[in-house]
């Protein structure tokens, strides 16, 4: 059956859709066929790996390459295509979605939340091929619909987020990894964040992508997306020696059988028509080394400091303790910040990142001397307060019995004064009020919580908890 040859192909194709984008169409004119016989070809070599990994069975493998040869076949008897260099990253798009997209995305959401029965025959006709797509696209809604039920779901929300920039919506992609690098700022997630940006750009590496790739490469140094991406970026930027170097480094330090291998050298060779230099007379140099030294230390303290959203929820998991290294490393970090900000006191951003890492260190009068700096920027601007009680929400834990401290509930009220819609600042409004047994007061403010805050909250949750312990306590 179709599903099982689609489940049979899904390792492959996983790898696929993370590094897809590296096999960049070169400037020179590429028959499309030849391209998607490479894909292919791949793939195969892929079935063999996952059974030796023991990721498929012998049987669900020859299944895999039954239908991996009919799309050699297929792909062998369509016409060839050339395309000029203008278009070839929008073109690149296009073919994954074509090779690639409707199995991947079929078998991983179908692996989440289920699904009907796919078609079964080998020789489809056009229309059943629309209503696969349609039926993809309705499994999609539904893992969209179990992440807003669940929104620390770290698995299925990378899932969403890929299918999301496997089938051109962009903008959701984004949405999407913006809320998994919250929950686990890995370097693949930093990485595949910046990509569909590049995506919704045309192409291009905006300042939101750029950014991403560096903490990409600070989590790990070795990311490939990330250093590929600002290889592009000095291209575009009119300077192909600096992609040269890049993108040497990347080949030399890459397995020399790397899916992405050829693609880079041919970019390389591209760039050294640019410049009018062969690509042997550059030094290969790491993308980090083009990274001024206090953006890669902006950078470090990103990375290492609690994500800006509010983190003020029941039970929270007891602080670790970092290791000595680790804990040296982030102190040396911090304070660089610092001595930036004193140099730079106008920094709304870096006194607001400075607050965040301090209290990964536990420096909570540090952190709130810096959020205070960050108000005095902007005094109309809740965000700096908020952050502030989230950061003193953390060294308690709500499910306690007793009342919240009096410095979290005043934080709250600062919050509401500016913004009394800060769903956040209700959400600890109401949990005061509960514990202090006005039952009312915090049916009020949760309520109102509930609305204000979208959809896809992660507090969300535990805001429907508050309002069902309510409920149950009449």
């Amino acid at each position: 059956m179709m599903i099982w040859v689609i489940m049979g192909v899904v390792a492959v194709v996983v790898i696929g859709i993370l590094l897809w984008p590296l096999f960049k169409t070169p400037a020179v004119s590429q028959d499309r066929a030849a391209y998607d016989m490479t894909i292919f070809q791949d793939q195969l070599k892929e079935v063999d790996r996952d059974v030796e990994r023991g990721v498929l069975t012998p049987e669900e493998a020859e299944a895999a390459r039954l239908e991996i040869q009919r799309r050699i076949l297929a792909a062998d008897k369509a016409p060839v295509e050339t395309h000029s260099t203008d278009s070839r990253r929008k073109r690149l798009i296009a073919a994954a979605v074509v090779a690639v997209v409707v199995p991947a995305i079929a078998v991983g959401v179908y692996l989440k939340v289920g699904a009907p029965s796919l078609a079964t025959s080998a020789n489809q006709d056009a229309a059943r091929e629309a209503a696969e797509t349609a039926e993809i696209d309705k499994m999609i809604a539904q893992l969209a619909a179990k992440v807003a039920k669940d929104p620390t779901d770290a698995d299925s929300l990378n899932l969403l987020a890929r299918s999301y920039a496997m089938t051109g919506k962009f903008d959701d992609a984004v949405k999407a990894y913006k809320a998994l690098v919250a929950l686990d700022p890995n370097a693949a997630n930093y990485a595949g964040y910046g990509e569909v940006v590049v995506y919704g750009n045309d192409g291009k590496v905006n300042k939101e992508a750029h950014d991403a790739f560096v903490k990409a490469l600070i989590v790990d140094h070795e990311e490939p997306r990330a250093q590929y991406y600002l290889g592009l970026e000095q291209l575009d930027n009119k300077q192909p020696e600096n992609a040269m170097a890049m993108w040497r480094f990347l080949a030399e330090s890459s397995p020399k059988d790397a899916p992405w291998m050829a693609m880079v050298q041919e970019q390389m060779a591209n760039a050294s028509k640019d410049a009018n230099l062969p690509s042997m007379a550059v030094d290969a140099r790491h993308a980090l080394e083009f990274i001024p030294p206090e953006e890669r230390m902006m950078a470090k303290v990103q990375t290492a400091a609690p994500p800006a959203a509010m983190t003020a929820r029941p039970a929270p998991a007891a602080p670790g303790q970092m290791p000595p290294e680790t804990l040296k490393k982030v102190e040396e970090m911090v304070a660089g910040l610092a001595t930036h900000l004193e140099a730079n006191p106008s920094d709304y951003d870096g006194w607001l990142m400075l607050g965040r890492s301090y209290t990964v260190l536990k420096k909570y009068d540090d952190a709130k001397k810096a959020y205070d700096k960050a108000s005095g920027l902007k005094p109309g601007d809740a965000e700096p307060k908020v952050q502030y009680m989230a950061s003193l929400m953390g060294l308690i834990d709500p499910a306690a019995d007793g009342p919240l401290p009096q410095n979290v509930t005043d934080a709250a009220t600062d919050v509401l004064k500016l913004d009394p819609k800060q769903p956040d600042a209700l959400y600890v409004s109401g949990l005061a009020r509960a514990k202090a047994g006005d039952k009312a007061g915090a049916r009020t403010y949760f309520t109102q919580a509930q609305a204000a805050m979208p959809a896809d909250s992660p507090l969300k949750e535990y805001v429907d908890l508050q309002l069902r312990n309510l409920d149950a306590a009449k």
